[in-house]
C-alpha cells in the first residue's frame, strides 16, 4: 500500500477514471433481475445526439459498468461489477443491433471477479479483465462460453486495469501491482490465448505508479499510460513498446497534479492521451498529441472543455472523440463528450437535469456515430445512461 499521505490520493485516482463511483449501462438489472427495455430520450441534443436513460435499473444500487467494445455497431460489449452487498459480481451485457441482452451475471465460477476493459476481435472472441481475490485475471468468449485465465501473478495485489487486443494470439493487459515497500508499481502483461506471461517494463523513479490504458498503434507498436506520484504530486505518465521493448516517453508535465486515464492511436505518429490535472478542488482537461517527434497540448472549447475530467479517448480515420464529466455553474457533475473533426472540435454532450451523471466509455459506430457510455444518479441509486447518434 502507498504511505498514508497518498493513499486517498491513490484510491482516487483509480475511481476517478471511471467517472463516477458507480455506473450502469445499457439496461443492466442486478443479476436477480430481468430488466426491461424503458427509455426515456431526452432532446434538444447537440449535433442530433440522442440521450437514453434507462428507467429500469435506477433503483439498483451496486452496479459499476467500466468499459465498451464491440467489433461493428450490431455486436457490442459492456463490461463491469455488480456489488451484490460486499461481494463483486462480474457483469457482462452484449447489443446485437436491436436490443441488450445479459451475456454474464455474477456466475459463480469467477469468483469475486471485478472487470476493467473489454475487446473485441470478433462475435466470438472477446476478451476482458480485471482482477478477484487471487490477483489480475481475464476471462474470454469464444462464441459458447466464458473462461477464466489468470494473470501471470509475479506480482503481489496485481490487477489489469486496461488491455489491447491486437490478434487471438497477441492480447497485452496493463495496470499495477504491489512493489517494494508495498508501493505500486506498473505491470505489463501478454498472452498468446492460453497463458499470461510478465513483459518486463520500466519502472519510474517515483514513489509509486501504475498504467492506466493501453492502446495499439501499429504491428509491433503500443503505447500505455497511467500516472506517477513522488513527493505526493500526481504526474502523467507514458510507455511505448516498439517490438522489442517498453520505454518511457516524456510526456508534458502540468504545474499541478495530473494523471492521464485514455489513450487512442491511429498509427505509430497519430496517438491521444487524455487525463485531468487538479489544484485542490479546480479541475482543468488534459488533452495530448503525439505527431511522431513531440507531445503537444489540444485545449478543448467551453467551459465544460477546460475543466472536465476525461476519462476515455477513441480516434479513428479523421475523427477524434474524448469523453468524461465536468462539474456545472451549480457544481453538479455533468456529462462531457467532444467529437473533433480536422481541427474543431464540436459539443456532443446533454446534460441530465437535475441530478448529473458522467460517461467513461466511447467509441466510434461507421456511419452511424459515436456511442458514449456512463451513468446518471438517481434518486434511489443510479441510472444507466447511453448516448448515440452524433
Amino acid at each position: 500500500m502507498a504511505s498514508p499521505g497518498i493513499g486517498r490520493a491513490l484510491q482516487l485516482l483509480l475511481v476517478a477514471p471511471l467517472i463516477v463511483a458507480t455506473s450502469c449501462v445499457f439496461g443492466s438489472g442486478s443479476p436477480a433481475e430481468t430488466p426491461t427495455s424503458r427509455t426515456s430520450p431526452q432532446q434538444g441534443s447537440p449535433g442530433g445526439c440522442l440521450l437514453e436513460t434507462d428507467a429500469a435499473v435506477s433503483g439498483i444500487h451496486g452496479n459499476l459498468f467500466a468499459a465498451v467494445a464491440g467489433s461493428s455497431p450490431d455486436d457490442l460489449w459492456a463490461v463491469g461489477t455488480h456489488f451484490d452487498v460486499s461481494r463483486p459480481i462480474p457483469l457482462v451485457q452484449h447489443w446485437d443491433g436491436s436490443s441488450w441482452d445479459t451475456a454474464m451475471a455474477g456466475e459463480k465460477e469467477f469468483h469475486a471477479l471485478e472487470l476493467n476493459d473489454v475487446g473485441a476481435l470478433g462475435p466470438n472472441d472477446v476478451w476482458a479483465v480485471g482482477s478477484s481475490y487471487a490477483g489480475a485475471s481475464s476471462i474470454h468468449w469464444d462464441g459458447t462460453s466464458w473462461s477464466e485465465l489468470r494473470g501471470a501473478q509475479s506480482h503481489p495485489g496485481s490487477v489489469f486495469l486496461a488491455l489491447a487486443a491486437v490478434s487471438p494470439g497477441e492480447i497485452w493487459a496493463v495496470g499495477k501491482a504491489s512493489g517494494a515497500g508495498g508501493y505500486d508499481v506498473p505491470i505489463v502483461e501478454r498472452s498468446d490465448g492460453s497463458s499470461w506471461t510478465t513483459v518486463p517494463a520500466p519502472v519510474p523513479a517515483a514513489m509509486a505508479s501504475g498504467l492506466r490504458d493501453v492502446a495499439v498503434s501499429g504491428p509491433r507498436s503500443l503505447w500505455a499510460v497511467g500516472w506517477t506520484v513522488d513527493n505526493e504530486i500526481f504526474r502523467p505518465f507514458v510507455e511505448r513498446w516498439d517490438g522489442r521493448r517498453w520505454t518511457i516517453v516524456a510526456v508534458p508535465r502540468p504545474d499541478t497534479d495530473a494523471l492521464l486515464s485514455g489513450v487512442a492511436a491511429v498509427g505509430p505518429n497519430d496517438v491521444w492521451a487524455v487525463g485531468w490535472s487538479w489544484r485542490g478542488d479546480a479541475t482543468r482537461s488534459l488533452t495530448l498529441h503525439w505527431d511522431g517527434q513531440t507531445w503537444s497540448r489540444v485545449p478543448l472549447p467551453g467551459r465544460d472543455g477546460e475543466t472536465a475530467r476525461l476519462a476515455t479517448v477513441t480516434a479513428t480515420g479523421g475523427l477524434v472523440g474524448v469523453a468524461g464529466q465536468a462539474a456545472d455553474q451549480d457544481g453538479i457533475l455533468q456529462p462531457v463528450a467532444f467529437k473533433r473533426s480536422g481541427s474543431k472540435w464540436v459539443n456532443q454532450a446533454v446534460a441530465i437535469e437535475p441530478t448529473g451523471g458522467g460517461f467513461q466509455g466511447l467509441m466510434f459506430l461507421d456511419d452511424r456515430g459515436m456511442v458514449a457510455v456512463g451513468s446518471q444518479l438517481a434518486a434511489d441509486g443510479y441510472g444507466s445512461l447511453v448516448q448515440k447518434g452524433c
